[in-house]
């Protein structure tokens, strides 16, 4: 009796497991819970392994006898201040998650490809740009093949390429970077490519890059009480999918309705602005301050991720992918219909800046006093975790311009790491093998941090694995698959016509959304000048790259 009641309770607990999971979809997943580090094959051939939380990942098609002879790859690598996090080099575990995540995955690279690292560090944050490049000029005139592989800060990418200091990746001829995983955006060789050629890459690899993804962070519980009725109407007619019906984040509440478009690809420009829209309380009847209520708060920085985010390019290749020109989208009347659009919001008071009040931009989200934050991902873990003013926040993609857009666009903040590999590097064997294993070190690096550092990040910044449900841990994987990295801004300093300058041609939309200006005025005084400095900067890449190749022939 007593066998057969354990197989009873055995059978009830299996039962139990069943039954309980998460309404939140994870369809995408082969798996959860497995052992961290395993590895599986899925009917269709593609590899998965588990991550930190036993979460089923997909793996690389890295061949996994490669082995380099623990060559030592020495890495040039940016510093800055302020906001930029740790990236590059960790030699321990420490009790710091992130710095932990980062040793890890150096330890998986190395383990996996028979490889060290030397990393070298420079400052060269916003602030020192010039000095970073004059240091890799220095070593290349040197030609002491002082470093390998240089992690920059994105706005030095340019001048980095135009001073011939970095290599064609596409040049190896067996490269092992594979622009389909996950990993790297999904327009990577698109966006990135000049001549039909790849200089440098971001994506996972960068922890920057994963803490400056741009994305709207909103207050539940305003958005909740505000449009309870709005959210009853549409779960009349619409049936829960992928939100949970019951629990304590399910229900048919607006955030759930929120979520639900999201996924179904429904969550426009129109719907956002919709909510944020005709929001402003005067709480003291005292005119425009702080303490009132507010639908948006942002800066036209972090506002010009709705240029990119529907599918609007500042730099684009030309149709045979030889040159680069400026995007027609930048004077079309796609954009001055955004320009138009965006006013209706950003020109009330329901919209709050720094103009607004004289005070920090964020700061009545942070108070629990406004609706929507566009915002870095890096905020959370900075200002909401344990904010008591905003016990329930959730965060979202910037919303398509309309339904036939196809698919959600994130933007990143400026201060991400491009990777190159630097031009002058040290030739083990021949100059294609070593080509080769840098390309193999960058595709380990950009694998293994998906699998450990991104995964931490998104969870001190949300909270993910306390959280009732996975639909915020969902939204963080939308935004970051649709991370684009896009050569308006790389190159800002190129449309500038200075090497330490920037032209943020994609700010200029939101400036005129601000002031009402009519974008076709707004734009006028500046596209000669751009193109021009465009087609210069064109011009003097042209020869650098032709020194390049016959560097590259020796």
């Amino acid at each position: 009796m007593k066998k057969f009641a354990r197989v009873i309770c055995l059978v009830l607990a299996c039962l139990f497991c069943l039954l309980t999971v998460v309404a939140c979809d994870n369809s995408k997943k082969p798996g959860s819970g497995a052992q961290t580090g395993a590895i599986k094959t899925d009917a269709n051939g593609v590899r998965w392994a588990a991550d930190e939380w036993g979460t089923w990942r997909e793996y690389d098609n890295l061949p996994d006898d490669l082995d380099y002879n623990n060559d030592t790859i020495t890495f040039l690598y940016w510093t800055g201040e302020g906001t930029v996090k740790p990236e590059f080099a960790q030699s321990e575990e420490v009790d710091d998650a992130v710095l932990s995540s980062i040793y890890k995955r150096n330890e998986a690279i190395k383990s996996r490809l028979g490889v060290d690292f030397n990393f070298i560090s420079e400052p060269g944050d916003s602030a020192r740009r010039a000095p970073f490049v004059a240091r890799v000029q220095r070593a290349k005139d040197s030609g002491t093949h002082d470093f390998d592989l240089i992690g920059s800060y994105s706005a030095n990418a340019g001048s980095l390429l135009v001073a011939g200091l970095v290599q064609n990746i596409t040049a190896a001829d067996n490269n092992y970077i594979d622009i389909y995983k996950p990993w790297w955006p999904k327009n990577l060789t698109h966006n990135l490519a000049i001549a039909n050629n790849l200089y440098f890459v971001s994506g996972d690899c960068s922890t920057n890059a994963i803490y400056q993804m741009i994305g709207i962070f909103f207050n539940k519980d305003m958005v909740n009480e505000r449009y309870e009725q709005e959210a009853e109407t549409y779960f009349a007619s619409n049936p829960h999918v992928k939100t949970p019906e019951s629990g304590a984040e399910g229900g048919n509440t607006a955030t759930n309705m929120i979520y639900e478009k999201v996924y179904a690809g429904k969550w426009t420009l129109d719907e956002f602005i919709y909510l944020a829209a005709n929001t402003y309380v005067d709480k003291y009847g005292d005119g425009v301050t702080v303490d009132d209520t507010f639908g948006l708060a942002s800066n036209e920085n972090i506002l010009s991720s709705f240029y990119c985010g529907s599918n609007l390019r500042v730099i684009e290749p030309t149709a045979d992918g030889s040159v680069m020109k400026i995007s027609d989208d930048w004077t079309s009347t796609k954009t001055v219909r955004l320009v138009a659009k965006l006013h209706t919001l950003l020109g009330t008071n329901s919209y709050h800046s720094n103009l607004s009040t004289g005070k920090t931009w964020n700061l009545p989200f942070y108070n629990g006093t406004t609706y929507f934050m566009p915002g870095y991902m890096r905020q959370a873990e900075g200002s909401l975790v344990n904010n008591d003013k905003v016990e329930n926040y959730g965060i979202l993609p910037t919303p398509k311009y309309d339904l036939n857009q196809k698919n959600y666009y994130t933007t990143i903040g400026n201060e991400f790491s491009i990777y190159s590999i630097f031009v002058d590097f040290d030739t083990r064997g021949n100059f294609q093998e070593t080509l080769s294993m840098f390309t193999a070190v960058l595709e380990c690096w950009c694998s293994e941090a998906y699998r450990k550092t991104t995964p931490v990040i998104f969870e001190l910044n949300m909270k993910l694995k306390s959280s009732p449900t996975q639909c915020e841990a969902d939204m963080c994987e939308i935004i970051r698959a649709s991370i684009e990295v896009e050569l308006g801004r790389i190159l800002r300093s190129a449309l500038a016509g200075s090497a330490t300058g920037a032209y943020t041609a994609d700010y200029m939309p939101i400036r005129a959304a601000v002031a009402g200006t009519a974008w076709t005025t707004h734009y006028s005084t500046d596209i000669n000048r751009i193109t021009t400095n465009l087609a210069k900067f064109v011009n003097d890449l042209r020869e650098t790259l032709i020194d390049t190749d016959q560097l590259n022939k020796k």
